[in-house]
């Protein structure tokens, strides 16, 4: 049985933004909570990344998964598998995405530098459209409660991306 290693997983992401294979990341979803409040039961690591500017408009993950290929890291559908851990690289797909990429707070894990979404931007990204589930609000909610969120951060990003509970 392989045990999952998030530090490979962090290293290898690491090694990405070295390569200049995209421009920036933050660690999201259920694995950025872990960081500000109590653990969540998740299947797999969400990273949004910003890609480098290209003269094409047309989003392609396809040096990530060449790069992949390269290192022989398994994939599985969406997912690359790195270090036992199911990777998922999502493109930052809106303008509070992009934002909570840029905002993100560089931390420490293991002695390695790991980029997360801060909970604000978590708390944002969990109110946006089509991912504003009940499940997503309930997890909002915890976040807001049990982590040390920004009150003045978080009402401005409501404000500025028009988003409500």
């Amino acid at each position: 049985m392989i045990v999952p290693s998030f530090s490979e997983a962090v290293v290898a992401i690491n090694d990405l933004k070295e390569a200049k294979l995209i421009e920036d990341y933050a660690i999201g979803g259920a694995m950025a909570a872990v960081f500000w409040t109590e653990a969540i039961t998740t299947f797999d690591l969400d990273v949004l990344v910003l890609l480098p500017s290209g003269e094409s408009s047309l989003i392609s993950l396809a040096p990530i998964y060449a790069w992949a290929e390269e290192r022989q890291y398994p994939l599985r559908d969406e997912h690359i598998v790195i270090g036992g851990v199911p990777v998922q690289f999502l493109p930052a797909y809106s303008a509070l995405a992009e934002e909570a990429v840029r905002e993100a707070k560089t931390l420490d894990y293991n002695g390695l530098p790991v980029r997360v979404v801060r909970p604000e931007h978590l708390i944002g990204l969990a109110l946006e459209g089509s991912a504003k589930t009940a499940r997503r609000r309930e997890r909002a909610a915890m976040l807001r409660e049990t982590a040390e969120v920004d009150e003045t951060v978080l009402q401005s990003i409501i404000e500025r991306y028009t988003l409500s509970w």
